[in-house]
């Protein structure tokens, strides 16, 4: 759980920091928007499916070391 909430921190911060630069150097929020959307709108069928699955494995993989400490806790073997 660590993990996603540093994660989740890290993107954060870096989309502030991104929209932050990008009002500094006078781009709209409109503008900000569409460059933010614009790589996803031109992305090949296949780099949505590598998108998904790197996603989809982060998420099992994160439950899974969730599940893992969870079943740990319950069954101490000393």
């Amino acid at each position: 759980m660590k993990i996603f909430f540093v994660t989740c921190l890290l993107a954060t911060f870096s989309v502030i920091l991104i929209v932050s630069l990008d009002l500094l150097m006078g781009i709209s929020i409109s503008g900000i928007i569409w460059k933010a959307v614009n790589p996803f709108k031109v992305m090949e069928p296949a780099e949505y499916v590598i998108i998904f699955l790197f996603l989809l494995f982060f998420i099992i993989d994160t439950f899974g070391g969730y599940l893992n400490k969870k079943k740990k806790k319950q069954n101490p073997t000393n």
